[in-house]
Parts: structure tokens; C-alpha cells; sequence
């Protein structure tokens, strides 16, 4: 497939059912593997259109929370289905793959699993708000799930458009209605991703904007016509929205980093599998994912065995342009995200880590200035260094050395984070006792990241990482208050 630049995009926002040109103009969207390189064209709301979203997700509001769950459901089912279909048939992924990073197949992959996280949720759905009665036989007391009314959804660069379905089903079939805020970096595909999914639904239940920089994620945070705010997003982020939010008291849904560890435990051999998910947990996206592996732990005489399979299997990876077919990697999506990864290994390799690299940046776009970076593995990582201890948010893996499975236990728990852990083991009663010691909002066994995700349970974390919960029953249940119903006889 050919990777030379095409076409200029443009995209436009979507307020009360209409399309918009931004009121603040348009600002450059660039292709990290070739930054020179202009994408398209992104709208930039202002004040009054981020005003004009919030008043008209207020007025489809009542109307949206009338409609019945099922009726809710199957909307939403209809519309995330239409939108992928739009987005692909327009080449969305070609288009997303530019302004974002990521191999096309990658991209591909994200707007197909549209409909499907809409169908999860939506079956989901029905039980999730079903009102409870305390007493069985009797209607009252009776506890309700109610909708906050209007919600802020702001979406993170490294998968916007799985999150837009997914942030967007739950507010929506819970009752609530929207208005979306995409990434400044990469806003096109989610700009119309969101525009479909819109033209689908009542006028004004979901409104989408674009901008550059913080201030209008801010000012919607902020405004006082919403009423529930939910954010994936990075923990310095999600602290300055919480404090934005104390002063409405509004409530907050915060799905933040990790610094997620993988423990190996003594009877597990290193074979090509165990590897493939190795390795397909640390680096898909580039490490550009909040759930993957960040740490691992090995028995200490296996650390090197380890450290040499995973680099063994990296050397089939090719960095560049996700356009291209033999690209299996694409570059960070950020300088300042390419600048941090590489001043986080300089700073391991100074204090003594050993750093190794496999791999090979393609031919065709080594001089395109892209934001590239190897597969690498470090090793003789001392615990408190500052690649140990925060989130990388790159294709980098620390492997750690345990001479106890009770020592890396305390190590993996070690972090201000919590957002996923793994331990892999045969032995059942020992991955059982590891995996009930981690902490973490997912812990799973012989797996991590994306490939232990289940739509059917809650995912978010705990500590640093977060507040609430994304998916299952939980996840839509986030977007409602509890309201409760009390009845007494008649005074006589």
C-alpha cells in the first residue's frame, strides 16, 4: 500500500444535531510518522459553541430519559453500527492511521469494535437500571437508578474511537445525553465517528467538539450545565479535573495510568507462546496502552532467558509509517510522549540498566523525523528509579529479577497505581494466592491487558489510577444516582 501523503481532511463539529465549522477556526493536525506532514484540518470550538452543546444536550434530555430502556438500547445499537459502517466506507482508518500513529490494522480493529461494545453494553443494559426492591414482595422501599441529566465525555489519544462507543453506550442507555470532547492531537476520525453516531439520534443527545490544547476540556468541565464528567486520561489530568469539578461538587469518573506488573512465577518455562502474549501485552500501540504490561517480574535466574526470548521475538518488528504493509509497529503519537520514553531510558541506562533494543525502523521513513522508538527490554533496573516507579506510556520493559514470589509481590504493589496486574503460572493454588494479593482494579491469570479484558466486567483502577468504573454493570451504572422510594400508610 502506498504511504505517500494524500488528501487534507477536514471534519466539523456536531451541536444540537446540526453540523458546525469552528468558531475559533481550524488548527494543523499532523502525522507522527512524518510530522511535516499535514493531516487535516481540525475544527476549534469556542466558548458560545461549547455553551450551545451543553444547552442542547439540556433540551433532548428529558425527551431521552422518557424513552425506555429497550428503546434506548436499540437506538444506540443502530446508531454505533451505522457510524462504523460511515467511518469505514469513507477509508475513516486510512485517514486515522495518519493523524494518529497506529498500523492500519489496528485501526481497522477499533472502529469495528464499535458495535460490538454498543451490543455488550446494550444487553447489559436493562438489569444494570432495573429498579430494586428491598423487600420482594412488596413495591416499597423501592431503590431507582436515575441519569445525572447531561454528561462531559473526554476522550484520550491512544484509542478514542473503542472509548467514544464505549463512554458514549453507557451515558447514553443509562439516560443521560452527551457532549463528547475528542483529542486535540488526533480529534478527525473520532470528529466523525461522533458526527454519524449522532445523525442517528434524537437532535442534541449527543454533541461532539473539537479543540487544541486543555482550555476547552476545561471549560466544559466547568460548566454548570453539566452534570456528570467522565475522563481517560493521564493522572495529572485527572487530578486537575477533580479539583475543577470540587467546585460544583460535580461527580467525576476518572480512568487514569498504571504501572502495571506481570509476575512470572518459578514453574512457568519461557516458550514461544508465553512470549507472543508477552510481548503482544507490552507493546501493541507502542506501549501506548493504560493496561499494559509496565513491569515485569522473573525468577532472578530467568530474567536473562526471558529478557533474550523477548528480544528475540521484537526483532521481527518493523517501526514506521502504519500505512505500510510491513509496518508492525507505528511511531508514539507525541514528540513530547517520544522525548519522555527516551529520557526515561537514558536516565535507567546512566544509573547502570542494561538497555537493549530489537527491531528495525523502516528504510523508506528513517529520515521523516517520526516519533520512533524501538522495542526495547531493560534489565538491572534499580526498583526506584524513575522508569520503575512512573507510567513510561511506551514500547520499553523493565524486567525485574525475584528471588521470592512473595518478594515481587510486594514489589509489583510498590506503586502509587492500580490499575491492572497479572501473574502467570500452572499452578493453580499459587496463581490463585498471587493473584488475591495484587493490587489492582483487574488482576488476571495467564493473561494481560486488552487480551484479559472483558466487556462483561467493570474496568478501571484503584489509588492513582482512577475512580469508577468503565463497562459491565457497573460501568453504565456509573452514569446514574440511586434514588430511593419510601411509602408509610396513610396517618390515621
Amino acid at each position: 500500500m502506498t504511504t505517500t501523503p494524500s488528501e487534507v481532511h477536514t471534519a466539523l463539529l456536531t451541536i444540537g444535531g446540526r453540523q458546525h465549522e469552528g468558531g475559533a477556526g481550524t488548527y494543523p493536525v499532523h502525522n507522527p510518522a512524518r510530522p511535516a506532514e499535514v493531516v487535516g484540518h481540525a475544527p476549534a470550538a469556542d466558548y458560545a459553541q461549547l455553551d450551545a452543546a451543553v444547552q442542547a444536550a439540556r433540551r433532548a434530555a428529558s425527551g431521552w430519559r422518557a424513552l425506555d430502556v429497550a428503546e434506548r438500547v436499540a437506538a444506540v445499537g443502530a446508531a454505533a453500527t451505522a457510524a462504523a459502517e460511515q467511518l469505514k466506507a469513507a477509508d475513516g482508518a486510512r485517514m486515522y492511521t495518519r493523524e494518529h500513529g497506529k498500523v492500519l490494522a489496528e485501526a481497522n480493529m477499533e472502529i469495528d469494535t464499535g458495535p460490538a461494545i454498543a451490543s455488550f453494553l446494550g444487553s447489559m443494559a436493562e438489569a444494570a437500571v432495573a429498579p430494586e426492591r428491598i423487600d420482594p414482595q412488596a413495591d416499597y422501599p423501592r431503590l431507582q437508578r436515575e441519569p445525572y441529566g447531561v454528561a462531559a465525555l473526554v476522550l484520550p489519544f491512544n484509542w478514542p474511537l473503542a472509548l467514544t462507543m464505549t463512554k458514549l453506550t453507557s451515558a447514553l442507555v443509562a439516560g443521560n445525553t452527551a457532549v463528547v470532547k475528542v483529542p486535540p492531537t488526533c480529534p478527525l476520525a473520532a470528529l466523525q465517528l461522533g458526527a454519524a453516531f449522532a445523525a442517528g439520534l434524537p437532535a442534541g443527545v449527543v454533541n461532539v467538539l473539537a479543540g487544541p490544547g486543555s482550555e476547552l476540556a476545561q471549560s466544559l468541565i466547568t460548566h454548570p450545565g453539566v452534570d456528570v464528567i467522565s475522563l481517560t486520561g493521564g493522572v495529572a489530568t485527572g487530578r486537575a479535573v477533580m479539583a475543577a469539578a470540587a467546585a460544583r461538587l460535580a461527580p467525576v469518573l476518572l480512568e487514569l495510568g498504571g504501572n502495571d506488573p506481570a509476575i512470572i512465577a518459578p514453574d512457568i518455562e519461557v516458550t514461544d507462546q508465553l512470549v507472543e502474549q508477552l510481548v503482544a501485552a507490552t507493546y501493541t500501540t507502542g506501549g501506548q496502552v493504560c493496561m499494559a504490561i509496565k513491569r515485569l517480574y522473573a525468577p532472578r535466574q530467568r530474567v536473562g532467558e526471558l529478557a533474550d526470548a523477548v528480544l528475540a521475538r521484537c526483532e521481527r518488528e518493523v517501526v514506521g509509517d502504519g500505512l505500510a504493509d510491513e509496518t508492525t509497529l507505528g511511531p508514539l503519537h507525541t514528540a513530547a510522549g517520544r522525548n519522555r520514553v527516551a529520557a526515561l531510558v537514558s536516565d535507567a541506562q546512566a544509573h547502570g540498566a542494561t538497555v537493549r533494543t530489537a527491531g528495525r525502523i523502516r528504510s523508506e521513513d528513517a529520515d521523516a523525523g517520526g516519533y520512533f522508538v524501538l522495542p526495547t527490554v531493560v534489565t538491572d533496573l534499580a526498583p526506584d528509579s524513575a522508569l520503575a516507579t512512573e507510567e513510561q506510556f511506551g514500547p520499553v520493559l523493565p524486567i525485574f529479577g525475584y528471588d521470592d514470589i512473595d518478594d515481587a509481590v510486594a514489589a509489583a504493589n510498590a506503586t502509587d497505581f492500580g490499575l491492572t496486574a497479572s501473574v502467570w503460572s500452572g499452578d493453580d493454588a499459587l496463581a490463585e494466592r498471587v493473584a488475591a494479593q495484587l493490587v489492582a482494579g483487574t488482576v488476571s491469570i495467564n493473561c494481560h491487558g486488552m487480551a484479559a479484558q472483558d466487556p462483561r466486567l467493570p474496568f478501571g483502577g484503584v489509588r492513582q489510577s482512577g475512580l469508577g468504573r468503565e463497562l459491565g454493570v457497573e460501568g453504565i451504572r456509573a452514569f446514574t444516582q440511586p434514588r430511593a422510594f419510601v411509602r408509610q400508610p396513610v396517618p390515621r
